[in-house]
């Protein structure tokens, strides 16, 4: 049998450890002071990695590190360096590793290698050594409750499984997706809208507002009455018609004019409740100075609507309901005419192009901010600001646009009740700390007072990572869905 190569490494003569041919020498065979490398040599002078036995063909060769001496003996008889080059042992730094040789290797203090060639062992055992090891190299039989306890346990295994299977394909649900998320979305801001509209004509009652103005979020498209030719009568006594309905948010109204369809009755949404007007209903009236009472075929409105009357609850509003109001006003919805909706709570908008909520306070930071020579810095002036500046400024602008998504899920919240759109410019004064002292917002459009009031509190619970004092103004664009 083939005699294969062992190498054994030595520390101050203690064996460290072996290495044998076809086990840990294949082709390749590295040392070094790697703590990589399955021989590491504890040394920082040698080298890191060195290749210290390769395969050439069918021979081994090893490979001097630097500095190392060689001892080599054949047949037990040692030999020089002369004699292993003469015979093209050694060739340089690289000795031919031969069966009938062995040797050593000394590749740094204390640190040896030895080598040589041996038969590799082979243990051939006895017909007595075969019973035993045929008798206990196996698994003993299970007893009578491990195998009870081994087919329960494949029992449940597999009645898991059929379960699992039975519930994906029979009793799972089936997701859905008919609509995106963002058309759901939309979905439920419209059902709200309805809900909230049905809720203030039903609940509410008839009020005229003293002072009040119309507020139209959604713009309708008015239905102008045709007149027809006829007479003007005299039922008007002082005052004018035609401001009469102004006063009641009908335009140019004339009162002789007739339509051929349902009255037009105009409803808004108030915070005490709602304020109504109408036309006078059809009638007669055509001569002139018979007024709008008598019978006849000429044009105009009957003497139940007095354009002289002044705004109050007991002027024309107990005509349009069903029944009489008993108090100021009514909750009884009139059944018939086209009726449109003026939306919101008019008295909680806030005016546009004004700062909102500007207190004494905000006025003093802001003469403070000012007397410091604090520059207010917008959006578009950042790039035109000194480099230092610059920065700061845009570590705010970055932070500002990272949280526009809490901006905008308050606009989501208040447009899906009352809709609105705009933009809003808001003004943020920051300390030294980055903590925002305050938020001025002015509106661009009319919007709820309350909608205002949360984004300015949101703002000023800000705080940004500058270590200067800052005045900086965004936009804030509000676009209905």
């Amino acid at each position: 049998m083939a005699k294969l190569l062992n190498i054994q490494l030595t520390y101050q003569g203690k064996v460290l450890n072996f290495a044998q041919e076809g086990k840990e020498i294949k082709k390749k065979f590295f040392i070094g002071s790697n703590k990589y490398l399955f021989w590491q040599i504890l040394d920082n002078k040698f080298p890191d990695k060195h290749l210290f036995i390769t395969e050439k063909g069918n021979q081994l060769y090893m490979q001097l590190p630097p500095g190392a001496t060689l001892t080599c003996s054949k047949d037990n008889n040692p030999v020089d360096s002369a004699y292993l080059t003469q015979n093209s042992i050694l060739k340089g730094t690289e000795l031919l590793l031969r069966p009938d040789m062995t040797g050593s290797v000394a590749i740094a203090p204390q640190w040896e290698i030895s080598y040589d060639f041996r038969e590799p062992r082979i243990t051939i055992l006895t017909p007595e050594e075969k019973q035993i090891v045929a008798q206990y190299a196996r698994f003993s039989e299970p007893t009578a409750m491990e195998r009870f306890n081994r087919n329960l346990l494949l029992l449940f295994v597999l009645l898991t499984i059929i379960f699992v299977l039975i519930f994906d394909l029979a009793l799972k649900p089936k997701a859905s997706f008919d609509a995106t998320l963002e058309q759901k979305l939309a979905t439920l801001q419209k059902a709200e809208m309805v809900k909230s509209e049905i809720a203030k004509v039903e609940g509410s009652t008839f009020e005229q507002p003293s002072g009040g103005q119309e507020q139209d979020i959604t713009p309708e498209t008015p239905v102008t009455p045709q007149a027809t030719q006829g007479t003007p009568g005299g039922a008007t006594t002082g005052g004018s018609a035609v401001s009469a309905g102004a006063m009641f948010g009908l335009g140019n109204f004339d009162p002789n004019a007739t339509s051929s369809s349902a009255p037009t009755i105009r409803i808004a949404t108030l915070t005490e409740g709602f304020a109504a007007s109408r036309p006078g209903s059809k009638g007669g009236g055509g001569g002139p100075g018979q007024g709008g009472g008598g019978p006849g075929q000429g044009g105009g409105y009957t003497t139940s609507f007095n354009p002289n009357s002044t705004v109050g609850f007991s002027s024309d509003l107990g005509s349009i309901a069903t029944n009489a109001p008993s108090v100021g006003g009514s909750s009884i919805r009139p059944k018939e005419g086209t009726f449109v909706n003026v939306a919101g709570n008019l008295k909680t908008l806030a005016p546009s192009g004004v700062a909102f909520g500007l207190t004494p306070g905000a006025n003093q930071l802001v003469s403070s901010f000012k007397s410091k020579n604090v520059a207010q810095v917008s959006e578009s002036s950042i790039q035109s600001m000194a480099p230092e500046t610059r920065s700061r400024y845009d570590v705010i602008n970055a932070s500002v646009k990272a949280r526009q998504s809490q901006i905008a899920a308050i606009y989501s919240k208040y447009n899906a009740i009352v809709p609105f759109s705009g933009s809003a410019s808001i003004r943020l004064l920051i300390n030294a700390n980055g903590r925002v002292l305050n938020a001025i917002i002015t509106p661009n459009g009319q919007m709820p007072q309350e909608f205002l009031s949360e984004v300015k509190q949101l703002c000023e619970g800000w705080s940004f990572n500058v270590k200067d004092e800052s005045d900086f103004t965004f936009v804030a664009k509000f676009r209905k869905g």
